[in-house]
């Protein structure tokens, strides 16, 4: 009895130096202990409560955007309210858990759009690599639906944990993710949804940009570009819910706010590579008093058709972030105005997606990122934070004197 009562008596004083003194044991250390009991409790607490903040980084890499962040007032593809992107976060704790379980991902992309892809894959990869998360494959369909089904049956193969990808479509992209979500494969996507996919169920959340207000900005540049009030739309005729509707809100914008402005004229494009450009080239030859040009996205191919035709008075407005758009404005081509997302952290935002599926977390349905114009004043600005991890360009340095 007096052994069991010695030995309780010794751990009742060491337990707490060992906590507090990386296991000193010295009869002073002990009396310290002893004598000031409310310190030996807070240790452990302000340890949970930093275990249960907000991951620093993911504070940190959102700095800059809390201005373009204004009232949310559209409804996502299913009905859904958006939320911004500050609704994702995770704690000290769970990046921890992530960084111990090994997890893989595989990144499916729709297609290739230059600095934009490199951007929005930046983020992911940043925050994948953050989060300890291994990317084991990269695929790009080149915006072909039957390229993106072989492309995740090989990715497949590798057995990820999670699949991140921006679908093609929102019909062929049912089946071919179903395998995806039948293996137990967490899927996170990006912008579109496949037709009749359950959150929290089939998919993870979305993540995209604010397409309202990259709409109404990009209707507000068009009526400042226009000097006949005669506009040409070249709209992507694709099903693919968030460009359509960004198309919408232009078209409405246009409508509502500008009832002076008349659509002469709008013609659909699927493969922005080649039918973008053959679109401009056909609306100038059949009206020639067309003199603004609204591109769902490709800015470059209607710019270029403009310089064929030998029309420097017809000013293109789009979206999209890129080098070969940025220097054409820059240097006085017919790119009038870029809208832009906050590229990066869309991708980031992606990733922190990930982590929710491979914790069985609930997240957020349905985030978005800012969006903003592009300016000549603002673009080096805009570039490094839309941008983040692509180089600004030394040549446009020259071009914004």
């Amino acid at each position: 009895m007096k052994k069991l009562l010695l030995s309780m008596f010794i751990v009742i004083l060491i337990a707490p130096v060992l906590v507090m003194g990386g296991g000193k044991r010295g009869a002073e250390e002990q009396e310290k202990a002893e004598e000031a009991p409310a310190v030996v409790e807070e240790e452990p607490a302000a340890e949970d409560t930093r275990a249960n903040e907000v991951d620093p980084w993911i504070i940190d890499v959102r700095k800059g955007l809390e201005k373009y962040r204004g009232k949310i007032v559209f409804k996502g593809p299913l009905g859904q309210t958006p939320a911004w992107d500050t609704e994702i976060v995770l704690t000290n704790a769970e990046v921890e858990k992530i960084r111990r379980g090994n997890y893989t991902a595989a990144i499916a992309w729709h297609g290739q759009q230059g600095e934009y892809t490199d951007a929005l894959g930046g983020g992911i990869k940043d925050g994948l690599e953050h989060l300890g998360i291994k990317l084991v494959a990269e695929t790009s369909a080149d915006f072909a639906p039957e390229k993106q089904k072989t492309d995740v049956e090989s990715m497949m193969a590798l057995k990820p944990d999670v699949i991140i990808t921006l679908p093609t479509d929102s019909v062929t992209s049912v089946a071919t993710f179903r395998p995806v979500i039948d293996a137990g494969i967490k899927l996170v996507l990006i912008s579109n949804q496949p037709d009749g996919y359950v959150h929290g169920k089939d998919f993870v959340g979305i993540t995209t940009s604010m397409p309202y207000d990259q709409g109404k900005f990009m209707a507000d540049a068009v009526a400042k570009a226009t000097k006949t009030k005669k506009v040409g739309i070249i709209f992507f005729d694709a099903d693919f819910w968030i460009v359509n509707f960004i198309d919408d809100v232009v078209r409405d914008t246009l409508a509502d706010s500008y009832p002076d402005i008349e659509v002469v004229v709008e013609e659909g494009f699927a493969n922005p590579a080649t039918d973008i450009e053959l679109a401009a080239s056909a609306i100038i030859q059949r009206h020639p008093e067309v003199d603004t040009f609204y591109v769902s996205f490709g800015a470059l191919p209607a710019a270029l058709a403009c310089e064929d035709a030998d029309r420097p008075d017809i000013k293109v407005i789009s979206q999209g972030l890129d080098k070969p758009y940025m220097q054409n404005m820059l240097s006085g081509g017919n790119i009038y105005a870029i809208i832009t997302d906050s590229t990066y952290n869309i991708g980031v935002n992606t990733a922190l997606l990930a982590g929710y599926g491979v914790l069985d977390k609930p997240a957020p349905e349905y985030s978005i990122s800012p969006s903003a114009t592009i300016t000549k004043e603002n673009l080096k600005d805009m570039w490094k934070l839309a941008f983040r991890v692509v180089p600004f360009p030394k040549e446009f340095e020259e071009l914004m004197k």
